[in-house]
């Protein structure tokens, strides 16, 4: 008999190809700075980061790229993964990454020195799609290699924002363990069928809004998407409070949210719901009564172990020297924001055209962004530089801004980064179905201005192949965007 070496993870369809901003350590040391929380402290030798189930390892790939100084180590424990991932890393010619086929119960035992002492761990998404003994290897891992002043990011699937979409994966997951073959062909017919329960009015679905519109969204999920999302055996959404505890075995203590707009309050709740989760007796049931308040589906973690608390000096200071970049090009229209309060407060978006103004000319810090506006914006007044910083996360979030390195490390991190997109779009076109069906394109590229990845479109895609292939390139600024992000 065969073992089963996937512990109930869905493993016969590979994930999904993303990139995931959240996993940056410059994202993260930013989000901490928010929270008023010292970031990690690495040595002269650079930081060491390391990503538990990397998928095919695109973040990873992206930052070891954008970040020579790192050291860059990315386990998956699906060996077809790994091997892609290897072979781009090689293709890029990338010596800061070592990507490691094991499994969670491997790497927590291992005394071998398999793991350096590290700065910071990070994981999307794992943590509630694998089973309770897998999640308490996860806590040991991270208790026996992550320094003090150690930050772990997790994503996860938290409740009561999944709550009423739990039937939902129930039954998504019912069908793939009740029918044999490929998980990918019980997806759909599992997702045909919930589809025909919500149009011919199933009683769970009128009353239950939102697994409704959940449902209908199903409509156009790719197979991977469908199978990693929802058909794991030891898929299970979980309150921050349990999560909290999980960790606090591992001597972590949350610090704040990778999402740097849930890091001010009065974005998130009315004054009276902030009064109210302020009333409960812990962090973590006051960040899981948020989570009742905004009806949270997705949390975005930073742990660290051992947090120090910045002075405002401090958070001043670190905040001040946050370079930003604009994504997209000058004058380009804005999308709407939503917050859980609605529309952003006037204060604040009357300084969103102002800072783009000012970004237009290319990346600035924060400090310089104040000092420019507070010559140029009427009635800017003390609470005006709070409005800013409220501005900027807005802008984040919306994928309009980015935060970027210094101009030292993006000319030493160009090399790799094009190289590696180079890999990225050969592999794209050697590796993408027949004709009649699309090429899988990857879904960003690597960028040496954010240390990370940028989304790219199609078109842009496509100029960039047609560039490296020493075409002309038509019309001449096609390029000027990927270029001023330090894709090429």
């Amino acid at each position: 008999m065969t073992a089963d070496w996937t512990r109930g993870y869905a493993s016969d369809i590979d994930y999904t190809r993303g990139w995931y901003r959240e996993l940056s350590p410059l994202w993260l040391d930013t989000a901490l700075a928010l929270a008023g929380v010292a970031p990690p402290q690495p040595t002269e030798h650079g930081p060491v980061w390391l990503e538990l189930g990397c998928g095919h390892g695109l973040s990873a790939l992206a930052l070891a790229a954008a970040r020579p100084d790192m050291t860059v180590i990315a386990v998956d424990f699906n060996p077809t993964h790994i091997h892609g991932a290897q072979r781009l890393a090689q293709a890029a010619g990338l010596a800061n990454i070592r990507l490691v086929e094991a499994d969670f119960a491997e790497l927590a035992e291992d005394t071998t020195g398999l793991l350096p002492p590290l700065d910071y761990a990070a994981l999307h998404g794992v943590y509630t799609w694998v089973g309770d003994e897998s999640r308490r290897h996860i806590a040991r891992l991270i208790a026996r290699r992550l320094k003090p002043g150690g930050a772990a990011y997790l994503s996860y699937n938290c409740l009561p924002g999944w709550a009423a979409a739990m039937p939902v994966q129930f039954l998504l997951n019912a069908y793939g363990q009740a029918l044999p073959g490929p998980k990918a062909a019980a997806g759909d017919q599992a997702r045909d069928l919930l589809l025909h329960l919500l149009n011919q009015g199933a009683g769970f679905f009128t009353g239950n809004a939102a697994a409704s519109a959940r449902t209908d969204r199903l409509r156009g999920a790719t197979a991977p998407y469908l199978v990693h999302e929802y058909m794991h055996s030891g898929w299970r959404p979980a309150y921050h409070a349990q999560v909290a505890d999980d960790l606090a075995a591992a001597k972590l203590s949350y610090a704040g949210s990778a999402a740097w707009v849930e890091n001010f309050p009065d974005l998130m709740m009315t004054r009276a719901q902030q009064d109210m989760a302020a009333s409960v007796p812990t962090r973590a049931l006051a960040e899981t009564v948020k989570d009742y308040v905004t009806n949270q589906p997705l949390r975005r973690d930073i742990f660290v172990r051992g947090p120090l608390a910045l002075d405002a000096r401090q958070r001043v200071a670190r905040l001040g020297a946050l370079r930003l970049v604009a994504l997209g090009e000058p004058g380009a229209a804005l999308p709407d924001f939503t917050l859980p309060l609605g529309s952003p407060d006037p204060e604040v978006s009357r300084l969103f055209h102002p800072v783009l103004v000012v970004l237009a000319g290319g990346p600035a810090t924060l400090a310089d962004l104040v000092e420019h506006l507070a010559r140029t914006v009427p009635d800017w007044g003390p609470d005006s530089a709070g409005c800013l910083l409220r501005a900027v996360a807005i802008l984040v979030a919306g994928d309009v801004l980015s935060p970027c390195l210094a101009d030292g490390q993006i000319q030493a991190a160009l090399p790799g980064v094009r190289r590696l997109n180079q890999a990225l779009l050969a592999d794209s076109l050697l590796t993408g179905a027949a004709p009649d069906h699309e090429v899988r394109l990857p879904e960003r590229l690597a960028s040496a201005v954010t240390g990370g990845g940028v989304m790219a479109s199609v078109e842009e895609m496509g100029a960039l192949a047609a560039h490296w292939a020493g075409e002309v390139v038509m019309p001449p600024d096609a390029l000027s965007r990927l270029a001023r992000l330090g894709v090429l």
